[in-house]
């Protein structure tokens, strides 16, 4: 069929690119209109061009976006322009049924709708990425808008003949093969535009084009949320609605209406159901995992659909794959989300221990990673599994080359400890020969393997812990403890993000207590004025419960200000520790908050470094100190008690009632004010609690 369309030999047809072929179908209609059509550039000669219009000589500028020379676009095959439009997604999981609404044929229907061509727009006053105007109504269809309504019309044909009764069997494969290559070739067809190398290169219509397409994605969503439907995600041609429905035909009925509403702007352009989700989980732009339904004959079949997510990379071996599965199987099911998350915790308790004894077969193990070059001409290649495996066979004799696909395990370092894993890393075939004692490495691959992908998977989900999915897999948990914190805290944050709005228990959370040391070498935990086993506030100031004597005012405020310097020596040290692995360091690396590893190559490791004592920390433990010492916040019991952090807190003294509250403050008032002023000269001094307006508006000149 398109040896037919294109009039080319059938050699040339079969072993061509889409590119070429496409290239034969315009010359054909061009030349049969009447045109000239353009010479085809080699890379020399668009260089010699680009030389030309740098130095000066020539009248337009450069071609490509962010002041990129053509060479440059020639070398990537792509012109830099601004593609489809792609909605920041409704992150987590939706459990209504969303539709997949999709226009069909976008750009080759956006061709015809707004007859784009190169005999229509007019391209003669435009400089640099201009964008040029859509031609008026009144303008006649131009060649390339004919031709793809031609391509679009004769498919409507020969799918009307693939639907003959009359047809035989061997007709409607003939019919099919005829339909599906003119659809192939239609919806190519706008490529050649934006193809740097193609005769037919027009870099500012491949530019209009996608600029109505993102003006139509954008209206599609208005008129959506305009009838109280909410997009969740859309990307270049379809957009996914929540129809806040959990039933099939009701989320049929909403995408019919949906549909009329959007096709009676257009003359062309169509939007259609593509897909029904009867739920979806979205973790960012172009990765989602969802339940795909239909019915037929009156039973619903669902298929999980998987775009994107880091089962369908290569480098995970088929038991992640196999565990992602059925998580995501599981969190998409009819079950409770918390039973949900129970059934995954047991069944990853199952597999952890499958794979520490080894009854997991060694091919559900494989790790397969594909060579983009000869093994020796990588520069870090030692730390590379795939490479160091591509080399052991070579000195097997073996042929490796660019292009290879490397299938290993990695095997467990026995009693040789701190063996790295690219050394560690063993052909399949090896590992699996006669006399083999290899055997995988069990926490190599429930973490690097098993625990990364799914915590990924389970981010978004409510009720989610990685503590206990570490616990689950049998690994360290005190290594995702900090992790778990840091992200409870930013959700706070965002909540929360006003610090008044913030109570003294979540402030001084971290906050430590203030530890004061008596003559008689007991020491204690301060809290301020309330109730405890270890020190009691009297009439005459603070007394230690193990001499019964009062400690000097001169004593209190030397020990507070020696504590408030170690907590600022803390802060000044700037300590980084890494939220993964765990590496504490004083050097942060050219690649910001990235962690650099163990190695300090910065590979190994995808974690963040965080300060181990941060200007927060120091400032909220400031104003701990400050709090203790306010005797009016002890009226109002208001301090951080001592009970939620102490182990024997059931043989606390009984709480001090309103009256001695009231008698306790005013006698110590002066006392706890001396302390206060301590605590307040730091306090003064630091620059968190001060907004700078000057740095902010001062580049606001004075009128």
């Amino acid at each position: 069929m398109k040896i037919q369309l294109l009039f080319k030999s059938s050699q040339n047809t079969l072993a061509g690119t889409r590119a070429g072929r496409n290239e034969f179908i315009l010359l054909h209609e061009f030349t049969r209109d009447g045109f000239i059509v353009p010479d085809k550039e080699s890379r020399a000669d668009r260089q010699r061009a680009s030389a030309f219009h740098s130095s000066g000589n020539g009248e337009d500028g450069d071609d490509e976006v962010n002041n990129d020379d053509e060479s440059k676009a020639t070398t990537s095959k792509k012109s830099k322009y601004q593609g489809g439009l792609v909605f920041e997604p409704e992150k987590g999981l939706q459990s209504n049924y969303v539709l997949v609404m999709d226009f069909n044929s976008l750009y080759p229907s956006i061709i015809q709708e707004f007859n784009i061509c190169f005999t229509t727009v007019n391209r003669a006053n435009l400089i640099g990425d201009d964008l040029p105007s859509v031609p008026s109504p009144d303008v006649s269809a131009g060649v390339f808008p004919k031709l793809l309504n031609a391509l679009v019309s004769r498919r409507r044909e020969v799918k009307k003949l693939l639907k003959d009764p009359r047809s035989t069997a061997i007709e409607k494969a003939q019919y099919d093969i005829k339909q599906q290559a003119l659809k192939v070739t239609a919806n190519s067809m706008y490529g050649c535009l934006g193809y740097v190398n193609s005769r037919f290169y027009a870099k500012p219509l491949a530019m209009l084009v996608t600029n109505r397409g993102r003006e139509i994605l954008m209206d599609t969503r208005q008129l959506a949320e305009s009838i109280g439907l909410r997009v969740v995600y859309g990307d270049t041609d379809s957009v996914m609605i929540d129809t806040g429905t959990k039933s099939y035909p009701e989320a049929i009925k909403v995408g019919d209406d949906f549909k009329v509403k959007v096709n009676e702007r257009y003359k062309l352009l169509e939007i259609d159901i593509d897909n029904v989700f009867k739920k979806l989980l979205l973790h960012s732009k172009k990765k989602y995992a969802a339940l795909d339904t239909s019915f037929k004959d009156g039973k619903e079949i669902c298929n999980l659909e998987v775009k994107g997510l880091d089962m369908k990379r290569r480098e995970y071996c088929p038991l992640s794959k196999e565990v992602s599965t059925y998580i995501l199987e599981k969190i998409l099911g009819d079950s409770e989300p918390e039973e949900a998350l129970n059934e995954i915790y047991q069944y990853l308790e199952k597999i952890s221990s499958d794979l520490k004894e080894n009854k997991i077969p060694m091919v559900k193990l494989k790790i397969n990673t594909k060579l983009s070059k000869a093994p020796h001409l990588y520069p870090g290649g030692k730390s590379m599994p795939a490479v160091q495996v591509a080399l052991r066979l070579l000195n097997q004799g073996k042929i490796i080359k660019a292009g290879s696909v490397m299938t290993f395990i990695i095997t467990d370092a026995g009693m040789e400890n701190g063996v790295p894993v690219a050394e560690r890393a063993r052909a399949l075939s090896e590992v699996l020969s006669k006399n083999s004692e290899y055997k995988p490495d069990a926490m190599y691959y429930l973490e690097k393997q098993i625990f990364a992908p799914i915590e990924r998977l389970l981010e978004k989900i409510e009720g989610s812990d990685v503590v206990r999915l570490a616990n689950s897999l049998g690994l360290d948990s005190r290594r995702y403890e900090a992790r778990a914190r840091f992200n409870s805290s930013n959700t706070s944050n965002e909540l929360q993000p006003l610090e008044s709005t913030i109570s003294d228990s979540e402030r001084f959370r971290e906050s430590k207590f203030l530890k004061l040391n008596c003559s008689c070498g007991s020491s204690f935990k301060f809290g301020g004025l309330m109730a405890s086993g270890e020190y009691q506030v009297v009439f005459s100031g603070i007394k230690c419960l193990q001499c019964e004597k009062t400690m000097s005012t001169l004593s209190l405020t030397a020990q507070l200000e020696r504590v408030i310097r170690q907590h600022i020596s803390s802060y000044y040290a700037g300590w980084l520790h890494c939220d993964e692995c765990g590496i504490t360091t004083r050097q942060i690396s050219v690649y910001g908050r990235r962690c650099i590893g163990m190695s300090g190559k910065a590979h190994g490791c995808k974690g963040i470094m965080h300060y181990k004592y941060s200007d927060k920390q120091l400032y909220n433990q400031l104003l701990y100190f400050d709090s203790i010492f306010d005797v009016d916040k002890a009226i109002k019991r208001l301090l951080k008690p001592l009970v939620q952090f102490e182990e024997n807190s059931e043989n606390l003294p009984k709480q001090l009632s309103e009256g001695e509250l009231q008698a306790l403050a005013e006698q110590n008032r002066i006392l706890f004010g001396i302390c206060k002023n301590v605590v307040n000269k730091y306090l003064t001094d630091c620059g968190r609690r001060y907004v700078d307006m000057g740095s902010i508006f001062g580049m606001i000149s004075k009128n």
